[in-house]
């Protein structure tokens, strides 16, 4: 047998065992394919943290999407499909219209309107509020996995960094850090009506 069907096989043996709940096979998948899809990001991106944070969206799409896996392609070929739609969607979501504020035209007047994108008092208060609700709602996250959260998205550590923080290997923060989302976004649900 060829190392393309053994891996095949090796694969689709993941995959089954993670649709059944198997961290380990999630682990081993994010271990096998991490360097493939951060490659996917790195040659087009610059900033190392979108580049860790879309190579984590894509695994949590994926493994959000498990089941939809057709094993009559490699699972590579799979996963860094949706790493490019991903890739595509934040170039979609990032892309805006700029204007420089030194070209004039002669047709223009001299003053130009800009709109102050800030929050105003109310607006602030409110937000304060949501992030403090939030932040009680991680703290209903099991102690290992609050803490990630919060060195993450509070502290915005890398993953890196959070490894070296946490004497752990890079792959199981990554996987950690995907179950943690996970969690959050299940206690979120129930009360996305109050956001």
């Amino acid at each position: 047998m060829s190392q393309t069907k053994k891996n095949k096989a090796r694969d689709i043996a993941l995959v089954q065992k993670a649709i059944h709940g198997d961290q380990k096979a999630y682990s081993e998948l994010m271990t096998l394919y991490w360097a493939s899809v951060e490659k996917t990001f790195s040659l087009k991106l610059q900033s190392k943290e979108d580049v860790e944070d879309l190579s984590i969206a894509t695994f949590s799409k994926a493994f959000d999407k498990l089941k939809s896996y057709n094993d009559s392609f490699a699972f590579s070929t799979w996963i860094n499909t949706i790493a490019t739609n991903t890739l595509i969607d934040f170039y979609r979501k990032n892309s805006q219209k700029t204007i420089s504020i030194d070209d004039k035209k002669d047709d223009e007047s001299s003053t130009m309107d800009i709109i102050d994108n800030g929050l105003d008092p109310e607006r602030n208060l409110i937000q304060k509020q949501k992030n403090k609700h939030i932040a009680s709602l991680v703290h209903q996250l099991k102690p290992h996995y609050r803490e990630l959260i919060i060195l993450r998205y509070l502290d915005e550590l890398s993953y890196a960094e959070i490894a070296e923080k946490l004497n752990m290997p890079l792959g199981s923060v990554k996987a950690k850090l995907f179950r943690a989302r996970n969690l959050l976004v299940q206690i979120l649900k129930p009360q996305e009506n109050e956001f």
